[in-house]
């Protein structure tokens, strides 16, 4: 048969495993939206604006054939070959930033683990009590990393260069290079410097 007290002590465990899913998922929520890139919001944006005047032409023909320009021939582009590479040059291909994610130093696992504990430790009695604590810490502690690492996160350069021989290198760098795609530097021992 079941007391009142044994309800109590049933509805304050399921309290404490509520509590540290949440963690938990605030957690992963918190590491998959620092991950999200904006390269789908971009190509939908995109797709947007192309269908509009699509949709637009073809509402009435007529006035898009009467008042369609002739296509006029392009202007002829004298293009010049890139000045030839020194014996140790090469030719910047690619220039972006990277995010790379912050390492944990342990503070973020211990605070979290101390406030899930605590948490655990509210709900329920006796062994569920136990049971909550141990669950609350070690749930506390890894939301605690988690966000940690999120917060310590950075951005790098990375960039790649042709070299004369067609070998492509890449490097990374903490701070923004200040190169261009076909910009020449000159390669060295311990990476690049601007030619």
């Amino acid at each position: 048969m079941s007391t009142p007290m044994n309800s109590v002590k049933s509805t304050q465990i399921v309290a404490g495993v509520a509590v540290v899913l949440a963690l938990l998922g605030g957690a992963y929520a918190v590491g998959r939206s620092q991950t999200v890139t904006s390269e789908p919001i971009a190509a939908t944006t995109q797709q947007q604006t192309t269908a509009a005047p699509q949709r637009l032409a073809s509402a009435d023909p007529v006035r898009q054939a009467q008042a369609q320009p002739q296509p006029q021939p392009a202007p002829a582009v004298e293009t010049q070959a890139p000045p030839a590479l020194c014996d140790s040059c090469g030719r910047v291909t690619d220039v972006h930033t990277e995010a790379r994610r912050g390492k944990g130093s342990g503070v973020g696992a211990v605070g979290g683990a101390v406030v899930g504990g605590l948490l655990g430790n509210m709900v329920g009695g006796g062994n569920g009590k136990k049971l909550a604590t141990v669950a609350g810490a070690v749930g506390g502690g890894y939301a605690g990393n988690e966000i940690e690492k999120n917060q310590k996160s950075y951005n790098v350069w990375i960039v790649q260069v042709r070299e004369r021989d067609g070998r492509l290198r890449r490097f990374e760098r903490s701070t923004d290079p200040g190169l261009r795609v076909g910009d020449e530097v000159r390669l060295t021992e311990n990476g690049f410097v601007r030619a």
